[in-house]
């Protein structure tokens, strides 16, 4: 999901002309493609303990981690926001949309509004629960790491001085 979000992305980002506002948001959607890679090293260091993890993997997903618990977090924030208050949203939504292009959006009801509200719902729920399976994932790998160290170090009552 996270590859056809950034792929989308690209594609928006070729369509507009390089815009620099879209830059960014294509920038900011390859977070989730970027953490869900760095997951999948992760995943496949723990199922393979012998194919070593770049030194920067934990770090990255941290920081891809801790940026996407944020602003999904304030998604489903607002998502909850527009279904609370769909009914209060409609009138001034519809008046700013139908200036601009009346024809379009004359069907505009509550459940457009609720919809949309669910929409900035589901799909950064799904990238939340991502990014706390990463940070799951990780904290496995550092307890096996530190099992490996352990297992390799010699016990201090064996050592002879």
């Amino acid at each position: 999901m996270s590859s056809f979000t950034t792929l989308m992305g690209f594609i928006g980002l070729i369509s507009s002309g390089l815009n620099p506002q879209i830059f960014l948001n294509v920038a900011f959607l390859s977070l989730f493609f970027v953490h869900s890679l760095l997951s999948l090293y992760l995943q496949r260091s723990l199922l393979i303990p012998q194919i070593p993890l770049k030194e920067s993997t934990p770090g990255g997903i941290r920081i891809t981690g801790g940026i996407i618990i944020f602003f999904t977090s304030l998604s489903i924030i607002s998502g909850l926001i527009m279904l609370a208050n769909a009914d209060i949203l409609l009138a001034p939504l519809q008046e700013k949309l139908m200036s601009e292009n009346p024809e379009a959006f004359k069907d505009m009801n509550v459940s457009v509004i609720r919809l949309m509200g669910a929409m900035l719902i589901i799909f950064p729920a799904l990238y939340l629960i991502n990014a706390i399976l990463g940070f799951g994932f990780l904290k496995k790998w550092k307890q096996q790491q530190q099992e490996l160290e352990d297992s390799s170090r010699p016990e201090d009552d064996n050592l002879m001085l």
